[in-house]
This record gives structure tokens, sequence and C-alpha cells, in this order.
């Protein structure tokens, strides 16, 4: 792990935490978000507590490391399409990766989960859209910061 950049990792997995702030805010996207999950203004009053936000930071500090740990070199100094060595540490390659990773593995759990659970297409395209915008972010985040 000598080629994994520690403090990426840390300031990767905070976007979770802070995109989230912004994209499910009322005046974003969650008034959407609580219609699909039948939720109120009132029936969320009191909020998640402190201790909730760190087992949140825990599991983003997983998903960062996990991440990360696909830039390492093996992977950052292959060759490209034409059989060209190619450096692939760019932010846009972390955002290829992101979008990647949402359409390959979130949409798919997501959209399993979501028929079983009736689900609504908004309640789907509501979170695709979160962690979208959060997996791109950190990816560029870990690809361009080594």
């Amino acid at each position: 792990m000598d080629k994994l950049n520690l403090a990426a990792v840390f300031v990767a997995s905070l976007m979770p935490i802070f995109f989230g702030f912004i994209y499910y805010h009322p005046k974003v996207l969650g008034n959407v978000w609580m219609r699909a999950n039948g939720f109120t203004l009132e029936s969320l009053k009191g909020g998640p507590r402190p201790i909730l936000f760190l087992g949140v930071y825990v599991m983003s500090l997983m998903l960062s490391l996990w991440c990360g740990l696909q830039f390492m070199d093996v992977h950052q100094t292959s060759l490209d399409f034409n059989d060209q060595p190619h450096d692939w540490t760019t932010w846009h390659h972390g955002v290829a990766h992101g979008f990647a990773y949402t359409m390959f593995f979130v949409l798919p759990m997501m959209g399993i989960n979501a028929v079983f659970e009736r689900r609504s297409l908004s309640y789907v395209l509501v979170h695709l859209g979160y962690w979208l915008v959060t997996l791109c972010a950190m990816n560029a985040v870990l690809s361009a910061w080594r």
C-alpha cells in the first residue's frame, strides 16, 4: 500500500457526507427523496444522532479505501488501447471509474432491492444520482491525488 495516498482516502471519505447534505436538502432533491420514501418534514424531526454520522463516516472510509485500492500502480501504468504505455492517474479516469462503479455495481444492487421492496423509479433514480455524483468525485480525487 505504499502507492496509496492515505490523505486522499480520508478526504474522499468525507464526500458522501458532504454531497449528502447538499443533494438531499429540500431545495435540491430532498423533497423528491421524501416523497419516494413516504417521509414528511415532521417525520424526520430530530434527525440522526451524531453517533450515526460516525458510523456513516466509517462506512465512507471503507468505501474510499476500496476505491483507492483500485488505483494502485499496476492499474495506473498499463497499456492504452494502442498497446502503448499510458499513465492513467488523472481525475477524469477517476470519474470514469465512478461512473462504472455506479452503473455496474450500485445500480444492480439498488435495482434488485427496489424490485423486491416495490420501490418507485424515482426512489432508484434519486439514490442513483447521488451515488453517481459522489463516486465520480471520490474517484476523481483518489485517481488524481497520488
